[in-house]
């Protein structure tokens, strides 16, 4: 059987992978699923709007974001898809490409600040504006969330073992993306916890200039995995639309499930 070996990378050297991604028809699908819940939370409370903004679509939602206020209407529990569209994403062939790669598998429960939706799962979006740098978070490794946020024995168990995947949905390769250290899970980094929107957040406390991030320019669907030790965060939207990626967090029940072979 042929194999992506993806195991081996994320797990072992360079911590991520590139080698995944969506079909047409699965894209189709999360570009439904996020379209159709953008239009509902922009019709909760602006109902006069929504068809101007279904006309532009979601990749020009800049041009009109400012007859929103953008920062109180997308809090992540708005933008963590409800549980009819997750339900149709879970049974999208890739899902079954990644167990034959890394084993059975389970998707983390949804988690904002102080609050955990025990048994919903959590597929989530974000939308980044062009030349918006505060819509992008800084670099950090994802086992840091987890700690200063409390989740382990919360939206998993602490003997889990975390990969995220990350998705571009609507994107321009070239103009933004996202920023990982390659192999930076093997290595230790100083960071604290700061009170952030939606609660606690990790903040590095090294010098991001010297750590040899790279812009993974990925085209959209073309997904990437990585290790929760990888150093990774968001790049400022360099092009004129606006990008809108996924984050799926994958749970192993046992750190020494996914080991690399």
């Amino acid at each position: 059987m042929n194999t992506l070996n993806l195991k081996s990378k994320i797990f072992d050297a360079p911590g991520f992978s590139k080698d995944v991604r969506l079909t047409p028809d699965e894209l189709a699908v999360f570009r439904d699923a996020i379209t159709e819940q953008w239009l509902s939370v922009i019709g909760a409370t602006h109902p006069e709007l929504v068809s101007q903004f279904r006309e532009v679509g979601i990749s020009n939602y800049h041009q009109l974001a400012h007859l929103l206020s953008h920062e109180t209407l997308w809090p992540k529990q708005t933008r963590c898809l409800p549980k009819h569209s997750c339900d149709k994403i879970k049974v999208l062939p890739f899902f079954q490409t990644l167990r034959d790669e890394l084993g059975e598998f389970a998707i983390s429960d949804v988690f904002y600040g102080d609050t955990h939706e025990a048994g919903r799962e959590e597929i989530y979006w974000r939308l980044v504006r062009p030349n918006a740098a505060k819509d992008v978070g800084s670099l950090h490794a994802d086992k840091w969330f987890h700690d200063v946020m409390g989740m382990d024995d919360q939206a998993f168990s602490a003997e889990a073992e975390t990969v995220k995947i990350w998705i571009p949905i609507f994107s321009q390769p070239g103009k933004n993306g996202l920023m990982i250290v390659p192999n930076s899970h093997r290595k230790s980094y100083r960071y604290h916890a700061a009170p952030g929107a939606g609660g606690m957040k990790p903040v590095i406390d090294e010098d991001v200039e010297t750590l040899g991030a790279e812009l993974m320019l990925t085209e959209p669907g073309n997904m990437l995995i990585f290790n929760e030790g990888i150093l990774h965060g968001g790049a400022v939207n360099m092009g004129d639309q606006t990008r809108v990626s996924v984050e799926i967090t994958m749970v192993f029940a046992n750190r020494s499930t996914p080991t690399a072979q």
